[in-house]
């Protein structure tokens, strides 16, 4: 295959902003902020002109932390922060009422303590799901009332939104013991996260976790932390624990060596029974008999199962149809692009997407028009993706000459995505 140079990356610098529209009675002593990945006055240009209205633009920053990290934040991260100070929000939009010299006084503040505050400041806010999350949890709700040790599926691509969506079923079916195990321990800050924004020690839940990147958090407890508790308050409305599979599997009471973890599995003196069992990125690392084996271990009412890419799970048909609540890309553009309503549009920060197929039998024309023998016999030849990239153990390509030709279309080719300099400009953020 001939080589071609696709540049796929542009640099990105996301900024927060905040602007004023003086010559609005409604919105005097107010400020809009937002954020954007493009120039800013240009994005405010975009949200005012079509209305004719003037703006004055009265800070702007990067969406950095400053402590170092190099991690980006948005815009509702900000909301969140100024909510917590008491600050005035329009409902459904992103004005406040405060000036621009406070407002930046704050987004300053917010940088450096990363939105942490002490005391009684630090108050939960309130939260209305969108749509399609409000009908994932009530499809939930109703699968769970009739199947009580059932298990259910959310087939839901990432920007869905489920940590706060799972944890307002939960709420909804008044869980008491709410289990989230995942093999990917990284993402536990965003059940952190969104437990501390939406829910806190006031919901009566406490968050309980040893994982490496909890330590610090200001509300996560040890499991002994939660007993000792739970034995002298009665406001506790239960906890939400979080451990990782590798932590799991590394339990002598789930087939690995280490004593610990005994509260979680099913051993008849200090095990318990779990109201939810949360399998988070349900896909990966979870369809193997020694976490099956591990599984067997806990004993639960319900399991809810989160996944984006939930492939062998559909196909080995392991759900009912209605044990799963799908929700794609295409639902989720769709949604953006027929909103009408006055309130601010919850999918504008979410970029386009465009989804490509391809059409093999120009790239295969000799196997189907060969076909393929099987038993001696000649059948017709039927595309297979597994089969068509499969791999020999030295790592070369079994059809290595197929796929060169399913490269070099892609590239040259007229109409497929890289063919021309003009596509490739237009597809930077594809892989």
């Amino acid at each position: 295959m001939s080589k071609v140079n696709i540049q796929t990356t542009s640099r990105i610098i996301p900024m927060i902003y905040a602007y004023s529209t003086p010559e609005v009675p409604k919105h005097d002593g107010w400020v809009k902020i937002g954020y954007t990945e493009q120039d800013v006055d240009k994005r405010i240009r975009q949200q005012t002109h079509t209305a004719g209205l003037k703006y004055n633009k009265e800070w702007q920053g990067t969406a950095i932390f400053d402590d170092g990290s190099g991690e980006v934040f948005h815009d509702t991260d900000f909301h969140v922060y100024l909510s917590k100070l008491g600050i005035e929000r329009e409902e459904g939009h992103e004005w406040f009422h405060i000036d621009g010299v406070a407002s930046k006084g704050h987004f300053r503040d917010f940088k450096e303590n990363r939105g942490i505050l002490d005391g009684s400041n630090r108050e939960v806010i309130s939260y209305i799901l969108r749509n399609e999350q409000n009908k994932a949890v009530e499809q939930t709700i109703e699968y769970f009332k009739s199947n009580g040790s059932g298990e259910f599926l959310w087939n839901a691509k990432p920007r869905f939104g489920k940590t706060l969506s799972v944890y307002d079923f939960c709420k909804r079916i008044d869980a008491h013991n709410i289990l989230i195990v995942t093999n990917r321990p990284a993402i536990a800050n965003s059940w952190y996260s969104d437990y501390e924004k939406f829910l806190g020690k006031a919901s009566g839940y406490l968050f309980v976790s040893s994982t490496d990147s909890l330590k610090g958090k200001k509300y996560v407890i040890t499991r002994e932390e939660y007993s000792k508790i739970a034995a002298r308050a009665d406001d506790i409305s239960g906890c939400i624990e979080f451990v990782s599979l590798q932590d799991l599997k590394g339990s002598i009471y789930f087939g690995g060596q280490y004593d610990k973890l005994v509260e979680i599995s099913d051993d008849p003196k200090k095990g318990q029974t779990w109201d939810v069992l949360i399998i988070d990125e349900a896909h990966e690392g979870v369809d193997t008999y020694k976490t099956d084996v591990a599984f067997d271990h806990i004993r639960r009412k319900f399991t809810l199962h989160l996944s984006g890419t939930p492939f062998k799970a559909l196909a080995n048909d392991k759900f009912p149809e209605k044990a799963i609540f799908n929700w794609t890309y295409a639902d989720e553009q769709k949604a953006k692009e027929s909103w009408d309503k006055e309130a601010e549009n919850p999918y504008s920060s979410l970029p386009n997407l465009n989804l490509f197929t391809y059409q093999m039998s120009e790239i295969v024309k000799e196997e189907l028009e060969q076909g393929i023998e099987i038993q001696g016999e000649t059948e017709e030849y039927a595309f297979d993706l597994n089969e068509f990239f499969k791999a020999k153990p030295n790592g070369k390509f079994e059809y290595e000459s197929s796929v060169d030709k399913f490269l070099d279309a892609l590239t040259k080719q007229e109409k497929f995505p890289f063919s021309t300099k003009e596509l490739r400009n237009e597809l930077r953020h594809t892989f």
